[in-house]
């Protein structure tokens, strides 16, 4: 059964993509780091994209 979520855009890319608000999200199995989420927090209000979120845990 499909699970239903906001569409959303990416503050960072501006790419489409579903938020399902933690219920199989599609930033579930990212690790940050502690550097990476105090990034996060201090700089978007709101989710982005899986494409974004991995190229920030990479760089930092």
């Amino acid at each position: 059964m499909p699970t239903k979520g906001e569409n959303k855009n990416c503050p960072i890319c501006g790419g489409t993509f579903v938020c399902t608000h933690g219920v199989f999200c599609q930033c579930a199995g990212i690790e940050l780091s502690q550097t990476a989420k105090e990034y996060l927090r201090t700089h978007y209000e709101d989710c982005i994209c899986r494409k974004c979120l991995q190229k920030i845990a990479c760089e930092m």
